[in-house]
């Protein structure tokens, strides 16, 4: 007798592999302390909120003001997404004003509202491989049917891939930098000669392809500057959080905006309202959306991260470890030093208390990722760790 539908039981499997390397962390932490075990797994946040972000929180909750936890509109906060769209607006020159932000539970939550929202059942989205993997169940909780096409050996755009990847079917091309796994971040030119493709691709095929742009660590950038979506292509929808520039990943904040001369900019942000409402995420946690809005400025220097970023570059080259430095938010995403990567980070976790997680499930064998969103005296003791994992293979 059949318990739960065989979509989900089939998730399940595909991500068994996965579950083995955290509960084989688990246990090791179990038999020899936390500090024993050097955990890279997890993509959390490590850098507390700034002391902006607690300051308009105490602020928030002392204000006497009635109603202040009932519900609100299901586009957010009137004031919230005028200061997203200030945000914005500095970052991107744009224009944007407060109907045209929708706020939303999490970067997580607005890509499901915008699929919901775009997709009609059998239309392709392309994900650019490797890929956060919960695109693929995004993609297809709305009909939509993920297509998947390799970036480059360096990580940046392929455009022969891409024009291969496009068809009739295409509505979307999923576009996430700095990019997770590999913290690679595209440049202005390559997103700008993707925006030319897809002007090319619609004229071509006579439809509508959107840049959806998924775009929650674009704060945590080191060196250049993040490319501009809206300069690159004009049908753009932004989506974003504030989980990793503010340290607040818990409280599921997060944003859609789509510029006004986009075709039919307002009947989509209203569609993104009612797929919101609909989708039982009615708005994003009212508590934050007010304190979001208390705040001065969401502009967020994220120096905590560069720190960890050059020190685990560090660790690594010192291991011998061939790997693009990354260049934004906290992952890294070398080459495992034999082809199965799967059994080199079931090794490394048994053999040597490192967790890693393979790259085949994120769309690229021979890889592994790993946080450095960790703490730094963690990352420097794993020094001797990763020259011994090493040498075992050597």
């Amino acid at each position: 007798m059949r318990t739960i539908s065989h979509n989900i039981a089939d998730s399940l499997e595909k991500g068994s592999w996965i579950r083995k390397l955290f509960d084989e962390g688990a246990r090791l932490k179990g038999l020899y302390g936390e500090d024993a075990v050097f955990d890279f797994s997890l993509g959390n946040p490590i850098v507390e909120p700034p002391e902006a972000f607690a300051r308009a929180l105490q602020e928030v909750m002392q204000q006497d003001v009635k109603g202040k936890h009932q519900y609100i509109p299901n586009q957010g906060l009137v004031e919230t997404r005028a200061k997203v769209a200030d945000f914005i607006n500095q970052r991107f020159q744009t224009e944007l004003t407060a109907a045209a932000v929708v706020m939303t539970v999490g970067a997580g939550g607005a890509l499901n509202v915008v699929l919901k929202s775009i997709l009609e059942p059998g239309e392709e989205v392309v994900v650019l491989t490797p890929y956060f993997v919960e695109y693929d169940f995004y993609v297809a909780n709305h009909g939509g049917v993920a297509v998947h096409c390799p970036l480059a050996d360096d990580f940046s755009l392929d455009l022969a891939e891409l024009e291969r990847a496009i068809t009739a079917k295409t509505k979307a091309v999923l576009v996430n930098t700095p990019h997770n796994p590999t913290g690679t971040l595209l440049s202005q030119e390559q997103l700008n000669q993707l925006g030319a493709l897809l002007g090319e691709k619609e004229k071509q095929l006579g439809s509508t392809i959107y840049i959806v742009y998924d775009d929650p660590y674009s704060q945590l950038v080191y060196e250049s500057a993040p490319p501009n979506p809206f300069q690159a292509y004009s049908r753009t929808i932004l989506v974003s959080s504030f989980s990793k520039d503010l340290g607040i990943a818990g409280e599921r904040i997060g944003y859609i905006a789509v510029e006004p001369a986009v075709e039919d900019s307002q009947l989509l942000t209203s569609a993104f309202v009612f797929c919101n409402r609909t989708l039982g995420y009615v708005n994003a946690p009212v508590l934050m959306q007010r304190v979001i809005a208390r705040m001065d400025s969401l502009v967020t220097p994220q120096l905590e991260y560069k720190q960890r970023r050059d020190l685990m570059v560090d660790v690594l080259q010192d291991a011998g470890l061939s790997f693009i430095v990354p260049q934004g938010g906290f992952f890294v995403f070398p080459q495992a030093p034999i082809a199965d990567d799967v059994a080199f980070c079931l090794k490394a976790a048994q053999d040597f208390r490192l967790l890693l997680v393979p790259g085949s499930g994120f769309g690229r064998s021979g890889h592994f990722r790993l946080s450095y969103s960790v703490p730094l005296q963690q990352i420097e003791r794993s020094r001797d760790v990763f020259k011994q994992v090493m040498a075992a293979y050597q």
